[in-house]
């Protein structure tokens, strides 16, 4: 009886402690971020660059952390992770470039500001974030979504395959964007407007551009938000 009540009391533990864990990690330093495979992500600027991991549902070794080429990548190790969580928590100096896939997630405690920043999301990830940079470049894709709000002086987004960047709150000076495959785009611009849609897909803008260039097609289509 005894051996079984330790066996009990020991599978317990064991799925506490799987149930939900805290991981610190020391990364080397990054100006770009990529994340996939369903992993949240909370951006926050700092002095040095961190990573802290709450996971629930596997074991934090599994998920990936890893500085290559420039990047901060995360994702998960080779394997199967069903019912599992993971939220990683970033702690950036700059960052100039950041992407997500494979319903991974990402989202910021503060304005991420840059001078050039680029952002892409693609298999039904999601970005959302306060932004403000000098030029500002978005690919969307495959059923990703991208919110936007903040400033941009130029703004260019190319958006694809059901993908959707919604960027009413964001005020661009300069805008340039492209809309294909049933990708929607929304922006709100205050001088120049450049946008084509096609192939169903549609772009929706608000503001009073002194200079337009719109173009739709195939079905595509391009409308001005009261």
């Amino acid at each position: 009886m005894m051996n079984k009540f330790l066996v009990v009391v020991f599978l317990v533990s064991s799925l506490m402690a799987i149930a939900q864990t805290s991981q610190n990690r020391v990364v080397g330093s990054f100006t770009g971020i990529k994340v996939a495979e369903g992993i949240d992500v909370y951006l926050k600027k700092g002095d040095r660059p961190a990573v802290r991991l709450e996971v629930s549902g596997t074991d934090p070794e599994n998920v990936i952390t890893e500085t290559v080429g420039g990047y901060l990548k995360i994702h998960m190790a080779s394997g199967s992770y069903r019912s599992r969580t993971v939220k990683v928590y970033v702690t950036y100096v700059e960052l100039e470039k950041i992407s997500a896939s494979s319903a991974a997630n990402i989202f910021s405690e503060g304005t991420v500001k840059a001078q050039n920043l680029s952002i892409s999301a693609s298999s039904a990830a999601s970005v959302d974030l306060p932004v403000e940079a000098e030029s500002l470049t978005i690919n969307a894709s495959s059923a990703a979504d991208v919110e936007l709000r903040g400033k941009a002086t130029r703004l260019s987004i190319d958006v694809s395959s059901s993908g959707e960047v919604d960027a009413f709150d964001l005020q661009a000076e300069n805008v340039s964007v492209q809309a294909s495959s049933a990708g929607s785009a929304k922006v709100h611009v205050t001088s120049e407007l450049n946008a084509q849609a096609s192939s169903a897909g549609s772009v929706r803008y608000k503001g009073n551009p002194s200079r337009s260039n719109t173009n739709a097609s195939s079905g595509g289509s391009v409308k001005k938000i009261s």
